[in-house]
């Protein structure tokens, strides 16, 4: 790794071990008995933030022994809960997203551990309808994000395979099921698009990924530019020398 990298790499690490204590110690200042964390302190008089605690939702609570978080456990269709990968955190993509971004991959996550079938075979999309009453999400918030999404490689196009009607799996939630259902209106403004997880692109560093994005994005437009110039005779002609 050259040194350049090496600097880029440590640069990013100590970045986001300033944003975790900063968080933690966030949650602790929310007051005794609203604070979502506890750091301790040690002999010296230093924060141990590698001994903190997690607090209940709900805060600390008013009572001497604090309400301590645990982890939710899934159990059956009633259970509201879906993993995360590590990478999406220790590979900077919580820094690089923006809010709209990490809500579309966020909903998208979770539709594919509700549905794996159908997710695996047609792969999963949300209309507005369900999406705003669920989420909150506009359409364009949504659209921009799942394009954004594509171009890291966070999520693909999914393959319709001919002939197959993808099936909702049986779900109990009404507003699940709502999720997952085909549109029913007769006339649809457009047809959505059917998206696949891809964990692999979450592996990447996110900062690379962006930076390689950009210059991606920077050379097309550059490019595009140089086209529309050359096939452009009015163009040129209009910024040619005034003859003397």
């Amino acid at each position: 790794m050259r040194a350049e990298e090496r600097w880029r790499t440590r640069k990013l690490e100590d970045l986001r071990l300033r944003q975790v204590k900063g968080a933690l110690r966030t949650l602790e200042e929310l007051g005794q008995e609203n604070a979502l964390a506890s750091v301790p302190w040690g002999a010296r008089g230093q924060r141990l933030y590698e001994d903190f605690s997690l607090m209940a939702e709900g805060g600390r609570g008013d009572m001497p022994t604090p309400d301590l978080y645990t982890v939710p456990v899934r159990s059956g269709t009633a259970a509201r809960t879906f993993t995360l990968p590590k990478d999406f955190f220790l590979k900077g993509w919580i820094q690089v997203l923006n809010p709209s971004e990490v809500a579309t991959w966020l909903i998208l996550r979770w539709m594919s551990q509700w549905a794996p079938r159908k997710h695996s075979l047609s792969g999963v999309f949300l209309t507005t309808r369900p999406r705003m009453q669920a989420f909150g999400l506009r359409d364009d918030a949504w659209e921009d994000g799942c394009q954004r999404l594509l171009e890291f490689g966070l999520i693909r196009h999914a393959e319709q395979p001919e002939g197959l009607k993808a099936a909702v799996d049986a779900l109990a939630d009404p507003v699940i099921t709502a999720l997952f259902s085909q549109p029913t209106r007769v006339r649809q403004a457009y047809e959505p698009h059917y998206w696949q997880m891809t964990d692999e692109g979450l592996a990447e560093n996110a900062m690379q990924t962006l930076d390689r994005e950009l210059t991606h994005r920077r050379d097309a437009l550059t490019n595009a530019a140089l086209k529309r110039v050359q096939h452009d005779p009015e163009h040129l002609a209009g910024h040619a020398p005034a003859d003397e």
